[in-house]
């Protein structure tokens, strides 16, 4: 614990150095999946502001690591998602707890029907967990959320409909993610240890990963319009591009 520690403040000290951090395991085929209690969570039914039911575009949320500059790989991702249609943004981690109070108001605002879809790597893939867990407080849910290795444990109540965790356990960063008993969602664990070329500081940025996110993406929420969505510039959120 104490080097690891030592490695984040020489990082941190260097200008921002990773915004990353990682860790995994991995089967024999480089992908060690381990799956949890899968009861078919559904969509939450939340209370309709003034009766009136709104219909709004999926939104796929993804959230950079340390110091907003690194997790490159979140805006490649975002750029493929818009190129396909969907409605994609890029935020840093510290902007977990707005982005989840979005994801409920547009719940709430639809009756539960809003899907929403949550990426993040190493401190983005941290609260990619909270904001799951904050969710399943208040009633919520997204229909997916991806971590791309997170640097801290994390274990699930709720709040996502699927969980996947792309981790290597031999790179000195990555975590697992761990379920409780009130989670009823699908939790996989897929440990990257045996991919050579992947580290904690590309992971983000796989091409095979990216085409299986997108490919689940598809199926949570549905194909993009394959057109171009283009997103107003705001504060520290951009529009992926």
């Amino acid at each position: 614990m104490s080097s690891r520690s030592g490695v984040l403040g020489v990082l941190i000290a260097a200008l921002a150095l990773a915004g990353c951090q990682a860790t995994a395991q991995t089967g024999a085929d480089g992908s060690a999946v381990q799956m949890a209690r899968d009861a078919g969570q559904g969509t939450p039914r939340l209370a309709v502001p003034n009766g009136r039911v709104q219909q709004i575009q999926p939104h796929i949320y993804l959230i950079r690591g340390l110091a907003n500059v690194f997790s490159q790989g979140m805006d490649d991702l975002g750029a493929k998602l818009t190129q396909r249609g969907y409605l994609a943004t890029v935020h840093e981690y510290g902007d977990w707890g707005s982005i989840a109070n979005e994801i409920l108001a547009n719940q709430r605002a639809s009756g539960g029907r809003h899907q929403a879809v949550i990426i993040g790597h190493s401190l983005g893939a941290n609260v990619v967990a909270d904001i799951a867990n904050f969710l399943a407080q208040q009633g919520g849910s997204v229909a997916l959320a991806v971590a791309f290795d997170p640097t801290a444990a994390r274990q699930l109540t709720g709040g996502a409909r699927r969980f996947v965790n792309f981790y290597q356990s031999n790179n000195g960063w990555g975590e697992r993610v761990t379920a409780d008993a009130r989670y009823r969602g699908r939790l996989e664990n897929i440990d990257l240890r045996q991919s050579g070329n992947v580290t904690h500081f590309n992971i983000d940025k796989d091409p095979r990963l990216h085409a299986q996110v997108i490919g689940w993406i598809s199926q949570a929420v549905g194909a993009g319009t394959r057109r171009p969505a283009r997103v107003a510039l705001s504060g520290r959120q951009s529009a992926a591009r």
